[in-house]
C-alpha cells in the first residue's frame, strides 16, 4: 500500500500575518454573555441551559461555566497567568484563505475575562469583494481580484 502524506491542517492560530489583539476586563467584552454574568455578579437568578432544564436559578460562576470547555490553543488568563479558563466565546469566518476570529475566555481563579482576536490584513467578507466589483465595473475599472 502507498503511504498517504499528511497535509498540513489550516487552523485558526497559525500562519498569522499581523498581531493578535488582546484585552482583559472585569466583564466580558462578548456581549454573549454580558447580561448573564452582571446577574450572576449581583446574585440575580439566570436562565438554566435549556439541555439541563429549564426556567432561572441562581447560580455560581462554577456552576455557571461549568459547561464551557477550555481553549487549549490559548488556555492562560492574561491577567493571572492561570491556566484554569473556560471559553465562553469564539467565532471564526474565513474567507478566500483569509480569516479573522475571536475568543473570549473567564478565568475560574481571577473572575476576569481574557480577549484575544486576530484578522488577516487584507481579510474580507464577501459582500466587501463583491462591493468593490461592482464599484470598479461602474467606474470602468479593472476589476479587483
Amino acid at each position: 500500500m502507498a503511504k498517504t502524506a499528511k497535509k498540513d491542517v489550516l487552523s485558526y492560530n497559525t500562519k498569522l500575518r499581523a498581531e493578535i489583539e488582546t484585552d482583559v476586563n472585569e466583564a466580558p467584552r462578548a456581549r454573549v454573555h454580558s447580561v448573564e454574568w452582571r446577574k450572576i455578579m449581583d446574585g440575580e437568578p439566570v436562565e438554566i441551559n435549556p439541555s439541563i432544564g429549564h426556567g432561572y436559578k441562581i447560580m455560581t460562576v462554577d456552576e455557571w461555566a461549568g459547561r464551557w470547555k477550555r481553549n487549549d490553543d490559548f488556555p492562560e488568563c492574561l491577567s493571572c497567568n492561570s491556566n484554569n479558563t473556560k471559553e465562553h466565546h469564539f467565532t471564526q469566518t474565513w474567507c478566500r484563505g483569509k480569516k479573522t476570529w475571536e475568543s473570549e475566555l473567564l478565568c475560574m481563579d481571577c473572575h476576569n475575562f481574557t480577549w484575544r482576536s486576530y484578522r488577516d490584513p487584507d481579510f474580507k467578507l464577501p459582500e466587501e469583494y463583491e462591493r468593490e466589483k461592482w464599484a470598479a465595473m461602474v467606474a470602468g475599472q479593472p476589476v479587483p481580484v
